[in-house]
C-alpha cells in the first residue's frame, strides 16, 4: 500500500519516534525483568505507559490527518488487528471497565499498532537492539553470578545487603534478574540471537561463539525447563533445515506456532477427564504431568477451571484472572488442597493459556491469526535466521506467560521482526513509505 508522509512534520515525528522513542522503549522492556526494575520502581512502569501513549496518539493524528486515503489502507492490511481489538473492547465492557484491563488492553494497541508502526527501520537502525541486548544481558548475568558466588564465601553482612539490593533471596545465583526463570530465559535468547548474527558482520565470529557458550553455561546454571526447551527446539530446527533444504521457513515456522498451540488440546482434555472422576482431582497420570511440567500442570488446571464462565472473552486480563483462581480456592479446603492454593500466587506460566484466561478463545484465536498472517508476510524470514527467534518464543510460551498480556521483552523483539517487509512489496508499496518533500 501507500501511505505516504508527504508532510515534513510527520517524517521528523516518525524519524525521532522510531529512532529515538522505540529503542528507549526496547531498554526500559529489558530493565522492568532485572535488579534496575527494583531500584527504578513505579517510574519504569510510567515512562512505559507515556511512550505509549506517545506512540499511540502520534500514530493516530499521521492516520487521521489524511482519513480518506490512510485509514482504508491501514484497515486493509490490520483488518485481523481490529477484529481482535473489538474483542478485547468486549471484554473491557464485561469486567465492568475495570481500570486495569483499560491499561492492559491500551498497551496491546501498542503492542500491535505502535510497534508495527514505528519500527519500520531500516537494517542498520535496527542493529541497536541487536547489540544492546547482547552487552545488556551479558553484563547483567555475569553480575548475577559473579555476585552470588563471590557472596557465598564472605560475610552474612554483604548477603544482607544484597537481600535489600537484589533479588538474591528468591533468585539465588540469579539475582540480577527478577527469577531464576527470566534469567534462563535471557541466557537462552541470546544462545538463539547468536546463532542468528553469526556471520552477519554486527559481531566477529569468534566473540559469537564465545558468547553464545557464555550463555549456554549461564542457562545450565540458572536452571530454566521453558529455555532449556526453546533451545532444543531450535537446535532441532536447525537439525531438520540442515536435511530438509528447500522447505519454506515461513511454512515450518507457523507449523510451529500451531503445534504449540495445539498443545492446548492434551492439557484441556486431561484437566476435563479428571474433573470429571472427582472435583480437583490428582489422579496418577495428573501427578506424573505435574512432574514432568515442574508444577505447572496444577497452575494450568487451575486456570482452566476457572475459565469456565469467561470463555469466550475471558477475564480481561492476568490480574482479574489471578483474582479469580483466589477467590476459587478461598471456597475449597486449603489444608487438604495445598497444591492449588500455592498455584493461585502465581501466574498462568502457559503463554497460551494465559490468552484464553484473559482475551477468551477468541482473543487466542485472533491472535494466533495475526501472527499467522504476519509470518506469512514477512518475506525476510526465507532469506536468514531470524524465524529462530520466533521459534525459541513459540516454545518458552508453552511453559511461560510471555505474549501480548505481559511486558515481557520476547513479545517486542517478536513484534519487531514481524515487521519486516511484506510480499506484496513487488505490487504495492509498503505501509509506511516514506517521501521528504
Amino acid at each position: 500500500m501507500d501511505l505516504k508522509l508527504r508532510n515534513g512534520i510527520e517524517e521528523k515525528v516518525y524519524n525521532f519516534l522510531s529512532g529515538i522513542i522505540m529503542p528507549a522503549m526496547s531498554v526500559l522492556f529489558l530493565c522492568t525483568n532485572t535488579v534496575l526494575n527494583k531500584w527504578m520502581g513505579e517510574r519504569a512502569e510510567t515512562i512505559q505507559n507515556l511512550i505509549a501513549i506517545i506512540v499511540v496518539l502520534a500514530f493516530a493524528v499521521i492516520i487521521l490527518s489524511k482519513p480518506k486515503e490512510r485509514i482504508p489502507q491501514w484497515l486493509r492490511m490490520n483488518y485481523l488487528v481490529v477484529a481482535y481489538l473489538v474483542v478485547r473492547i468486549i471484554s473491557l465492557w464485561k469486567s465492568g471497565f475495570d481500570y486495569s484491563v483499560g491499561r492492559t488492553v491500551f498497551f496491546e494497541i501498542f503492542y500491535l499498532v505502535g510497534i508495527c508502526f514505528f519500527s519500520n527501520v531500516d537494517k542498520n537502525k535496527k542493529i541497536f537492539y541487536v547489540k544492546f541486548f547482547v552487552w545488556f544481558e551479558f553484563l547483567m548475568t555475569f553480575a548475577s553470578l559473579a555476585v552470588y558466588y563471590i557472596c557465598t564465601y564472605v560475610t552474612t553482612g554483604i548477603s544482607d545487603m544484597l537481600i535489600k539490593l537484589t533479588y538474591f533471596e528468591k533468585s539465588g545465583n540469579a539475582l540480577a534478574f527478577s527469577n531464576p526463570n527470566t534469567a534462563g530465559i535471557f541466557a537462552g535468547f541470546g544462545i538463539v540471537l547468536a546463532i542468528v548474527i553469526y556471520g552477519e558482520k554486527i559481531f566477529s565470529k569468534k566473540f559469537t561463539v564465545l558468547y553464545g557458550m557464555y550463555n549456554a553455561v549461564a542457562m545450565i546454571l540458572f536452571g530454566c525447563r521453558s529455555a532449556d526447551m526453546g533451545v532444543l527446539a531450535v537446535i532441532f530446527t536447525i537439525i531438520f533445515f540442515m536435511i530438509f533444504r528447500k522447505v519454506d521457513k515461513r511454512k515450518f515456522t507457523v507449523a510451529v506456532l500451531l503445534m504449540a498451540t495445539a498443545t492446548l488440546i492434551p492439557i484441556y482434555g486431561l484437566v476435563h477427564y479428571g474433573e470429571s472422576s472427582s472435583a480437583l482431582s490428582y489422579t496418577p497420570i495428573e501427578i506424573k504431568v505435574d512432574s514432568l511440567s515442574t508444577g505447572r500442570y496444577i497452575i494450568w488446571k487451575e486456570c482452566v477451571i476457572t475459565q469456565k464462565d469467561h470463555e469466550i472473552f475471558g477475564h480481561g486480563n492476568l490480574n482479574l484472572e489471578q483474582q479469580a483462581r483466589k477467590e476459587f480456592i478461598s471456597g475449597i479446603d486449603q489444608n487438604y488442597y495445598w497444591r492449588y492454593t500455592w498455584a493461585a500466587d502465581l501466574g498462568p506460566h502457559n503463554g497460551y493459556i494465559a490468552m484464553v484466561s484473559g482475551t477468551g478463545w477468541a482473543g487466542l484465536t485472533l491472535f494466533i491469526a495475526i501472527l499467522f498472517q504476519r509470518i506469512m508476510r514477512t518475506k525476510n524470514l526465507r532469506k536468514d535466521r531470524r524465524y529462530l527467534i520466533l521459534i525459541f518464543t513459540f516454545i518458552i510460551n508453552c511453559f511461560e506467560s510471555l505474549f501480548i498480556l505481559n511486558r515481557f521483552f520476547t513479545c517486542f523483539y517478536m513484534l519487531l521482526i514481524l515487521n519486516e517487509s511484506s510480499e506484496n512489496d513487488d505490487k504495492e508499496q509498503q505501509l509506511l513509505t516514506r517521501e521528504v518533500n
